[in-house]
């Protein structure tokens, strides 16, 4: 089933990819994973649910378990998305670390909701910050925020020259894309973001960007990611 999800999601992306290529010099939008009308009449946790090819129905069952629907529909809030594929990433990669002691082991989305509960609703908190991070008002340097949690990420919109990423070198307008920077040790304001790597922080392409709901702003984290990032 995730497979599949996964196979129709892409689909979904490069079809996207298409039309925003041939549309961009009719209406001037060509940003990578951006909303066409960022205008949203739903909660934030709504919209989530909304999706048609229900890629947070994983996450949206963890968040109805561990009762932190109220935390992703606070209002005035920024709500990084992890989607069920960055919860199947964390699956994995948990079970990789459980059958170094016991190969016959795994951890499933069933162990997360027998043991980790309290853990997914302390830890969804370094996905949420108190900032209304609308496009508009991030920077391609990106700018340094805390999450709930007490955490610091930064958040940048950058020009990409990725042709999977929409880039067309025939074309005049550079698309640009939402970063996630999740910071594992303190950094200077002022550090150049696109060289931090692990053991420092790790960098997450947004996927779709600026869903403005009727609660806050959601940007939905790339299906490459680790839920919690784990590691």
């Amino acid at each position: 089933m995730l497979i599949m999800k996964k196979t129709i999601l892409n689909i979904f992306i490069l079809v996207g990819i298409i039309v925003a290529i041939s549309s961009c010099k009719k209406d001037g939008y060509f940003v990578g994973g951006e909303l066409h009308n960022p205008k949203i009449d739903m909660t934030t946790y709504d919209w989530m649910k909304s999706n048609k090819y229900g890629v947070f129905d994983t996450v949206l069952m963890l968040i109805d378990k561990a009762g932190v629907k109220d935390k992703i529909n606070a209002s005035g809030i920024t709500f990084f998305a992890p989607t069920d594929y960055d919860v199947d990433n964390y699956v994995q990669a948990r079970t990789a670390a459980v059958q170094k002691v016991d190969p016959k082991k795994k951890w499933t989305v069933d162990s997360i909701i027998k043991y980790e509960l309290n853990k997914f609703k302390d830890s969804i908190d370094i996905y949420i910050t108190k900032e209304i991070l609308t496009n508009d008002v991030l920077t391609a340097n990106g700018k340094k925020y805390k999450n709930v949690k007490g955490g610091e990420f930064f958040v940048s919109y950058e020009e990409t020259r990725d042709p999977a990423l929409g880039y067309n070198p025939n074309s005049t307008v550079i698309p640009r894309v939402v970063m996630f920077t999740y910071l594992f040790q303190p950094v200077a304001t002022d550090v150049d973001i696109t060289k931090i790597v692990p053991p420092v922080g790790t960098r997450s392409l947004v996927q779709t960007s600026n869903a403005q709901t009727t609660t806050g702003v959601v940007h939905v984290l790339n299906n490459a990611h680790i839920l919690f990032y784990y590691r």
